[in-house]
């Protein structure tokens, strides 16, 4: 595997990819009071009120006892600034600059800074022993109930909180929706650490439990996900960058009449088939029977009684089976957005994408739909075939290499449903073959991406740059991605359309 400092130091000096203002983040503000104290933080509110977010929480002050409010660079803002230094500087330079947010108590900044000198160097000594000690006071996520309680503020009284070792769930659903996508969401921490740390890819630390919110009806999460402005058209969940929670709805529960309505019809078709079962056994008691029988298509048939029972036995399996489907249809929703969307939420909390850089939207959403892919309503380990993606992707006009690499418009600027599936798709198609054809290379850009700080817009020349470096031609690989599909598509017995 390539050094992992030394190519990615050489692109920043070139490209100038690092070269960060200060002034493109926000500023904090000091608070200074009549009576002579003072707070440090970022306002958000000056009206008759003035709100200040501390890292401890957020307090409200009458604007009367404020005397003046000034600017002043907060401690996380001059982290920033210098952790793009230390980056370019080594792995040394980056456990230096680990201590000192230590001193200033900035906890998620001597992580990231930790972790930073380990995607420079995995094999380094001091930085590793530090993680591991980090990890280890980190392995067991105290209760918050003061964060509990904000939770509940902000969703109404109808609400209820559900803590799992690694997450906090605000929920309005049946209980049993909100204990079932805990579940589901611990198996994919689990195996979305895993995943990485086989790659030596050391993700942050949880500090607090992820937050996650979940809603019983659609009606409900959209008029939420309209107040915060979110643009949701086609999607039953999404992570919030803003907040840092994922907010989902029950999709069992939203179509329940129908679900339900399904449930009814198949048990009373179920009753009579257990009835007639009954009538015909008690017949033959008495000697053989003839029966008419009288198929869907209105054509009639003897049958002995005891073809009458086997018909009937068929009969009952195919109501058990196609309800089973209906049953799985509606779960395979709740399971695969809930793993798309809990995947993003970790792979920003934990550091896998930074925030502090516009990381291509095809390898955001690659990643997440290559964890998603259900199993019949389960979902036990990430990489498994996605068939929903790999059937659009074969029968969607193909998308070229070079416009999924640097047209993030693709996936969010007014597509049609189908145009945004195939995109989805396609993000798939390309992460699935990169991982099980080029996973070093992959990785190793992975890596450098998550170490990229800049308010810069990511270019297309940029962009196509970072690509063909870790991958080569985009071409040639679009050639070679293209067959490996094709392979992929003949082996699960999906028609090629396009």
């Amino acid at each position: 595997m390539r050094n992992r400092f030394y190519p990615y130091r050489q692109f920043m000096a070139a490209a100038g990819i690092l070269c960060l203002s200060l002034a493109g983040f926000a500023a904090g503000d000091v608070v200074y009071l009549k009576n002579g104290g003072s707070f440090e933080g970022r306002v958000t509110q000056r009206h008759e009120t003035v709100v200040i977010e501390l890292r401890s929480g957020s307090i409200e002050l009458r604007k009367t006892d404020v005397e003046t409010i000034e600017k002043k660079p907060l401690p996380e803002d001059i982290f920033i600034g210098r952790l793009q230094e230390a980056s370019l500087q080594g792995a040394d330079a980056c456990v230096e600059l680990a201590r000192w947010a230590q001193e200033k108590e900035l906890e998620n900044e001597y992580s990231r800074a930790l972790r930073t000198a380990l995607l420079i160097d995995k094999n380094h000594q001091e930085a590793r022993e530090l993680f591991r000690e980090y990890r280890l006071h980190h392995a067991n996520i105290p209760d918050n109930p003061a964060a509990d309680e904000k939770m509940l503020a902000d969703l109404g009284e109808d609400f209820r909180i559900l803590n799992t070792p690694h997450y906090r769930i605000c929920y309005n659903s049946a209980d049993i929706f909100a204990e079932t996508t805990g579940e589901r969401l611990e198996r994919l921490y689990e195996e979305f650490m895993g995943f990485f740390e086989d790659r030596h890819f050391e993700p942050a630390p949880l500090t607090d439990r992820l937050e996650v919110v979940l809603f019983d009806t659609a009606g409900q999460y959209y008029q939420y996900a309209q107040k915060m402005a979110e643009n949701i058209t086609y999607s039953e969940g999404f992570y919030s960058g803003k907040t840092g929670r994922s907010y989902f709805y029950d999709a069992i529960s939203e179509n329940g009449s129908q679900f339900l309505k399904v449930r009814d019809e198949v048990g009373k078709q179920l009753q009579l088939v257990k009835q007639q079962q009954r009538e015909v056994t008690e017949a033959l008691r008495k000697g053989p029977q003839q029966y008419v029988i009288t198929d869907p298509d209105g054509s009639q048939r003897k049958a002995t009684g005891e073809e009458l029972l086997n018909e009937l036995r068929k009969h009952a399996r195919t109501l058990q089976s196609e309800f089973e489907k209906v049953r799985t249809f509606y779960t395979n929703q709740n399971v695969s957005i809930t793993i798309h969307e809990g995947t993003h939420q970790l792979a920003y909390t934990c550091g896998i994408h930074s925030r502090y850089f516009a990381t291509p939207v095809w390898l955001l959403e690659g990643l997440a739909v290559y964890f998603e892919a259900p199993q019949e309503g389960q979902w036990d380990q990430p990489g498994l075939v996605n068939r929903k993606r790999l059937e659009t992707f074969s029968s969607s006009p193909p998308i070229r290499l070079k416009d999924l690499i640097v047209d993030d418009k693709l996936f969010y600027q007014n597509p049609s449903q189908s145009e945004m599936a195939s995109a989805y798709a396609t993000a798939w198609a390309l992460f699935y073959y990169l991982v099980e054809e080029q996973h070093e290379n992959l990785f190793d850009y992975i890596y450098d991406l998550a170490l990229r700080i800049t308010d810069q817009p990511y270019t297309e020349e940029e962009r196509i740059a970072d690509f063909e470096k870790y991958f080569g031609n985009p071409s040639r690989l679009e050639r070679s991605w293209r067959n490996f599909m094709d392979q992929l598509i003949w082996r699960e017995g999906i028609r090629k359309i396009n």
